[in-house]
């Protein structure tokens, strides 16, 4: 049975995963900081997909050629909306919706409660 909805404990970790993945695709902080929010056999993952979305942030912030100036600069990555559900006690799917600039982006990801600490089993960026 899957229940609507999510824990309180399960939104706040969800709101603090969330905004430290903004962060590093902003830029103002390094992808390894997800590490020590992930399962350990999964962190490798995580973090190579914090890493591969900041690397898109940044290539959509880059000039496309030399010498070319972008009239306007993509904006910050902002959260635009975000989806949970707790499909069973002690673990909480989400499904986020991100943007920067005019470009809107997906983020999906899973956390479990392990050892009563919140962490990441699975990221993805689309």
């Amino acid at each position: 049975m899957v229940v609507a909805g999510a824990s309180g404990d399960a939104r706040l970790a969800v709101k603090r995963f969330v905004q430290i993945c903004v962060e590093v695709l902003n830029g103002h902080r390094p992808a390894t900081h997800l590490r020590r929010l992930s399962m350990p056999a999964e962190a490798a993952e995580v973090v190579a997909q914090g890493l591969a979305g900041a690397r898109r942030v940044a290539d959509m912030r880059r000039p496309r050629r030399p010498g070319e100036r972008r009239h306007q600069r993509p904006g910050p990555v902002a959260v635009l909306r975000v989806r949970l559900c707790e499909p069973r006690p002690g673990a909480v799917e989400v499904a986020v919706a991100l943007i920067t600039g005019e470009r809107t982006w997906a983020m999906a990801l899973r956390l479990e409660l392990h050892n009563q600490a919140w962490a990441a089993t699975t990221l993805r960026l689309l």
